[in-house]
């Protein structure tokens, strides 16, 4: 796991940009957190059931649990807080501790395919997005959103958006500007 940047290292902060709702994604969190550990709790007993009254079954039923884990952790890491500073993004997802990202780091950005674009009902605001591929610096989570996305699971992927960032334009116009390739 890389090491966390020190506030000096990181320049400047220049913009901040948080969920409009925060009441909801402090529940969404909580939620997440019962369901991974409601997953893990199941997936052990299946194994403790499985072994204990001699049913193989029910250990055939443990990577089944566990693949459908991945939407939870996709969703715990898919829209973190995020800080713009002057030499990189520090990104804080739900469940897992901040991460650092240089610009440096930053491959592209892609269109956000685990959003719905568009208006879907009277009265909505229309909704934009884009993933943000990262070279180094994630974690194993972020990978989970990357192959999710369809964009490969051997890189690190989050996402920004409407939905789920205030002030959107400013943040995809300093990502923009900043990437390096």
């Amino acid at each position: 796991m890389p090491t966390p940047t020190p506030p000096a290292e990181r320049g400047a902060l220049l913009s901040e940009h948080t969920h409009p709702r925060p009441r909801l994604r402090r529940l969404t969190g909580w939620l997440l957190a019962l369901g991974l550990a409601g997953m893990a709790f199941g997936a052990l007993g299946l194994f403790v059931f499985g072994l204990g009254y001699q049913m193989p079954l029910l250990l055939l039923a443990i990577p089944f649990l566990i693949v459908l884990g991945g939407p939870l952790v996709q969703l715990a890491v898919m829209h973190p807080h995020i800080r713009v500073y002057e030499r990189g993004l520090w990104l804080k997802p739900l469940l897992w501790p901040p991460s650092w990202v240089d610009w440096e780091a930053i491959r592209s950005t892609e269109k956000h395919t685990l959003i719905r674009r568009g208006v879907q009902k009277e009265g909505q605001r229309e909704h934009f997005g884009q993933l943000i591929v990262v070279e180094r610096g994630l974690p194993w989570p972020y990978r989970v959103v990357a192959g999710m996305a369809g964009l490969g699971w051997d890189k690190h992927a989050f996402g920004i958006s409407t939905y789920g960032h205030t002030d959107y334009k400013k943040l995809l116009n300093a990502i923009q500007r900043h990437k390096p390739h």
